[in-house]
């Protein structure tokens, strides 16, 4: 009967508007409730039935259903906050939380802080889930909860050291350069001849080759120069003892004695085998090394550093602190020595209290100064400038005084006091040309201005604690350790769903996956369709006031506007009884 179904149909609009109400008051309450959601009640019309009419189909309705309470996933306003945990996402997606028994709901609300355990949770308890990091700061792939170290985090030993300055080229050679003085003066036939034109000479250890001079010499003065000359031509056997050759000197003086000098003070750092002698030996068959009283002249051997005396033996120094496997800090001085033209030696040392002296030779320990030298090298530079070679570096922890080749360029090894033995330290002084293949401008170099450090830095530190954190735009949480370092401790993963519609709400500010919703899609912040991560800052409501409030007159006169259907149809079935009477 058409007036039950009018009954009826009011009924269902009281409990359809009802329901709206109830929606709009629950999204009102929820107003300012961090990264909540709102939703909005969708209807649709009930047929009953159709009755035939002469102009065709008369269908009939009952009422109205509700058909869904629908989410409203628009983004929400951000405010900031003074708490580094509290998490925005600006953009798609949702923050991962794991319950207690292993549940894992997915929220918008991103309002975190440290519970007892150093875990990152939510006001429920949830913890965030995230990629972890390994020790040393790298992100991996695996995705666990959040959580920030209470520990001392472990220590790490120097490997590297950098170490850029520029060196004064106009800084004058340092030391004692090798010589030989004949024993008598010279008694040379004038001018030279045949089997009187040659002899051999051996510069700062690189090695015998043989000096010839033309015929027709008639002076020793031209004699000298000759013989400057041919030696300046000698193709040096070690490169880093070019300068040897390059700035060699032939004098005689008005007495006729003749010196004959190397270029170079002391000795290279590159190799056990360097010397800072010269050495003059005949030419079978020739007289030349005899009328020079060469054989047996007066020899001084050139000397550049002296541990006694670093400083006075040294044109620049700079020091830097490096570690031990224990993280324990020590000091390392590197003397710069400008030994000949385009060629320095450095030397390193380090306080002797801080290392296993016994591992050292007395010859490389001073006990005055309290310092042991632990390693050594040569640097060259070109012409214009930029660092040409770096030699493989000398150690000292062999226990002689000459020390032992290194593995590579400025790779020293040292030991010091209760840590791991035989730590590697490697020097890097840049990229030089001819050792590595680099432009020689990127570290050391050696310019015509002042000596001075550009840059130092090592990749050791000591033990730290944690002293503070941050997150970053890629929800990279990073830490700030009192040992100065700064590294990864995790990265917030987000999710997004092919129809965020199709959640559940499970209370909390938490969301359940559902089969309307699909599988979720994982990721890091800005990555994937996924959203910016904004620390500092929270999501709030994206309830609408306004809009709830027109809602609600809609839904209050869509009440009261049944309620009369439902009044109208119980008088009009009341006149209905009184027919009878």
């Amino acid at each position: 009967m058409g007036i039950l179904s009018a009954l009826f149909a009011g009924v269902s609009g009281l409990n359809a508007n009802g329901t709206a109400l109830s929606v709009i008051g629950n999204n009102i309450a929820n107003m300012q409730t961090v990264g909540f959601k709102s939703s909005k009640a969708t209807f649709a019309d009930l047929i009953s039935s159709s009755i035939s009419g002469g102009s065709g189909s008369v269908q009939t309705g009952i009422g109205v259903a509700l058909t869904s309470v629908q989410g409203n996933f628009s983004q929400g306003s951000l405010a900031t906050s003074s708490n580094v945990l509290d998490m925005a996402i600006d953009g798609n997606g949702f923050f991962i939380v794991q319950d207690a028994q292993g549940g894992t709901f997915y929220s918008r609300a991103g309002s975190f802080r440290l519970d007892k355990d150093n875990n990152v949770v939510d006001p429920s308890g949830f913890k965030l889930r995230g990629f972890l990091a390994d020790t040393t700061g790298t992100i991996t792939g695996s995705i666990g909860d959040v959580a920030l170290p209470s520990t001392t985090a472990s220590p790490r030993a120097t490997t590297l050291a950098f170490l850029a300055a520029n060196l004064n080229s106009a800084t004058p050679i340092t030391g004692v350069r090798g010589n030989i003085v004949g024993s008598a003066p010279a008694t040379i036939a004038v001018p030279t001849a045949a089997g009187n034109l040659s002899f051999n000479i051996d510069l700062n250890g690189d090695g015998v080759q043989t000096v010839t001079v033309a015929a027709g010499i008639a002076t020793n003065a031209a004699l000298a120069t000759a013989i400057q000359n041919a030696v300046r031509a000698l193709t040096p056997t070690d490169p880093f003892r070019a300068a040897a050759y390059s700035g060699f000197t032939a004098s005689v003086n008005s007495a006729g004695f003749f010196t004959l000098a190397s270029g170079l003070t002391g000795v290279t750092d590159n190799t056990t085998a360097s010397t800072g002698a010269v050495t003059i030996t005949a030419v079978a068959g020739d007289t030349l090394a005899a009328n020079l009283f060469m054989p047996a002249g007066t020899s001084t051997t050139g000397t550049d550093f002296d541990l006694s005396n670093p400083t006075g033996s040294s044109n620049f120094s700079t020091s830097m602190t490096v570690y031990d496997s224990l993280g324990n800090s020590h000091l390392f001085t590197t003397y710069f020595t400008k030994l000949g033209t385009n060629t320095w030696n450095y030397n390193v040392t380090a306080n002797s209290n801080d290392m296993v002296t016994a591992n050292y030779a007395s010859a490389n320990i001073d006990a005055t100064l309290g310092i042991t030298r632990v390693g050594a090298g040569t640097l060259t530079f070109g012409t214009n400038g930029t660092l040409d070679r770096e030699s493989v570096a000398l150690r000292f922890d062999t226990g002689t005084a000459a020390g032992a080749v290194g593995a590579a360029p400025g790779e020293l090894q040292v030991d010091f006091n209760g840590a791991t033995a035989d730590q590697l330290l490697t020097y890097n002084f840049g990229t030089s040309v001819t050792t590595e293949g680099g432009n020689g401008l990127d570290g050391t170099s050696q310019f015509g201005s002042q000596s001075a450090v550009v840059q130092l830095t090592q990749d050791g530190y000591a033990a730290g604690s944690l002293q503070a954190f941050s997150v970053d735009g890629n929800g990279v949480i990073n830490g700030r350790f009192s040992n100065g370092q700064l590294r990864a401790l995790a990265q917030v993963v987000l999710a997004r769903f092919p129809d965020p519609l199709g959640l559940t709400r499970t209370g909390n500010n938490t969301f359940a996956e559902s089969g309307n919703s699909g599988q979720p899609v994982t990721g890091v912040p800005e990555s994937a369709g996924l959203g910016k991560l904004k620390s500092n800052t929270l999501e709030l409501s994206n309830v609408d006031l306004g809009e709830s409030f027109i809602d609600m007159i809609a839904a209050q006169r869509g009440f009261q506007a049944n309620s009369r259907v439902i009044t109208t149809s119980d008088e009009i079935l009341q006149e209905l009884v009184n027919l009878k009477r």
